[in-house]
């Protein structure tokens, strides 16, 4: 088994203080344009955003968990309503909520505050993950930094996207708030803990415990995040047990122990997406199809991987056996079951989630141990020349830096239009406030029409009104 070793944290916080500062680039293009008359709006790094702080709004305002914001209706005594993508994935949600109605806060601005502590949790975590895999902090910093930056061009997106199709750009894709970017750091804690439970015989139950509540964790977040966590842990399961390790009996435990947590939380989870609504089957657009789906950059990049460390192994650069050979292969192999599953169970829902969210980012994990393993062929003290690895994160960081900063003149027009959609938001707010003898009990939630769909889209985060 490895050696534990104590972690020197500077090195993933240097590279977590990296990667905020380039998330952060198109908020500081917002409060640059609009300086003093900025309304507190946030810079929107996807349009779904701004359902998302509409639902978070909502529970900031004390409204219920099944609530619409757009339409108003909420929960009530005799007066039930269906669950939500919202209402199921309800874990990040409270997690934003709680904190900002503590502090006073609207959901643009905890969507905001979410923006500076995500990526530098959702870097730590994946340095975290590359320090117990590889036992070697610096090229764990270097390679968090490469993951996080290459996401976009793993996903087939951001400028390779743009050269070819000429639209739909999107850069860091892991940045969309608050799916998947508040949870994100979450799937690779589970990750490092299933590490250590394989791998650290000391607290041989609290790490699968705390493994299996991640997931459990991450089942009530996203499902085009926890449904990779569970593909994730099959093909671990079964590349650790062909590998025919030593002490199976203590490893199917701590398997079992992750999956007993994932069924616990599967059961009130089945439980809500049956009180569904039947709209939302239609708006998911589920497919009813097992055709295989063999060409997504991130499945042809895991199967390049996978090559790799064939190549390593055969020439006796890699120990077969070693655990982190195994976590290489696992990471690399899970893109293809992902995209692939439909094949048994005949279903396929929206996969580009699966694309930009997270199968790129773990086919570049799985690529960085593998560089790492061939790096050292199987000496871990073999000396390594950390300025090349240096320079690696510096292009990943440029490489990022270009992506954000290409669509600036998009970002600056969609910053103003934005903001000032906010104040109209916030100026009904007022108006409501300042009328609220005249609101009938029955209709608390005066219906607004707004005849440019992207405003209808961004006034529920800054207003209480319903829109038509």
């Amino acid at each position: 088994m490895p050696q534990a070793h104590t972690i020197k944290w500077k090195w993933g916080i240097l590279a977590a203080v990296v990667v905020t500062l380039v998330s952060l680039i198109p908020q500081f293009f917002m409060w640059g344009t609009r300086g003093s008359q900025w309304n507190g709006s946030y810079a929107e790094q996807h349009g779904d955003e701004w359902v998302y702080s509409a639902y978070v709004q909502a529970l900031i305002d004390g409204r219920p968990r099944r609530n619409d914001p757009y339409t108003g209706r909420d929960e009530r005594p005799g007066q039930p309503q269906p669950e939500s993508l919202f209402s199921i994935q309800f874990v990040p949600a409270y997690l934003i909520a709680a904190p900002a109605r503590l502090l006073g806060v609207s959901s643009s601005t905890a969507f905001i505050l979410l923006g500076v502590i995500a990526p530098f949790l959702s870097c730590l975590a994946i340095f975290w993950l590359l320090t117990n895999v590889t036992q070697d902090e610096k090229l764990a910093s270097a390679g968090a930094v490469l993951v996080l930056s290459f996401g976009a061009l793993a996903a087939g997106q951001g400028l390779v996207h743009l050269f070819i199709s000429g639209s739909n750009y999107s850069f860091l894709p892991f940045l969309r708030r608050y799916e998947p970017l508040a949870p994100f750091p979450l799937f690779f804690v589970f990750c490092s803990l299933t590490w250590k439970s394989l791998n650290d015989r000391n607290n041989a139950l609290a790490w699968p415990l705390m493994a299996g509540v991640c997931l459990a964790l991450l089942i009530f977040s996203y499902f085009f995040l926890w449904t990779p966590a569970l593909a994730w842990l099959v093909c671990l399961a079964f590349l650790w047990f062909i590998s025919k390790r030593d002490d199976w009996r203590r490893e199917i435990r701590s398997f079992a122990i992750i999956l007993i947590c994932a069924v616990a939380a599967l059961i009130p989870y089945a439980i809500l997406v049956a009180r569904r609504s039947q709209i939302m089957d239609a708006g998911q657009k589920l497919i009813l199809s097992r055709a295989p789906d063999l060409i997504r950059v991130a499945e042809l990049l895991g199967l390049a991987v996978f090559a790799l460390l064939a190549f390593g192994v055969r020439r006796e650069r890699i120990a077969a056996r070693a655990p982190a050979t195994i976590f290489a292969a696992s990471f690399a192999l899970t893109p293809l079951l992902v995209f692939n599953q439909q094949i048994i169970t005949g279903r396929s829902l929206q996969p580009f989630h699966y694309e930009w969210f997270i199968a790129n980012y773990l086919a570049l994990v799985g690529l960085v141990i593998t560089s790492i393993l061939l790096w050292r062929r199987r000496d871990v003290t073999r000396p390594v020349r950390y300025r090349i690895a240096g320079r690696i994160a510096f292009i990943a960081v440029w490489w990022a830096v270009i992506e954000v900063m290409a669509p600036v003149k998009v970002v600056i027009r969609e910053s103003q239009f934005t903001d000032r959609a906010a104040a109209v938001g916030q100026r009904l707010k007022e108006l409501s406030a300042s009328e609220t003898g005249t609101i009938s009990e029955l209709d608390p939630r005066p219906l607004v029409l707004a005849t440019e769909n992207k405003v209808a889209v961004i006034l529920p985060p800054f207003t209480s009104h319903a829109v038509f």
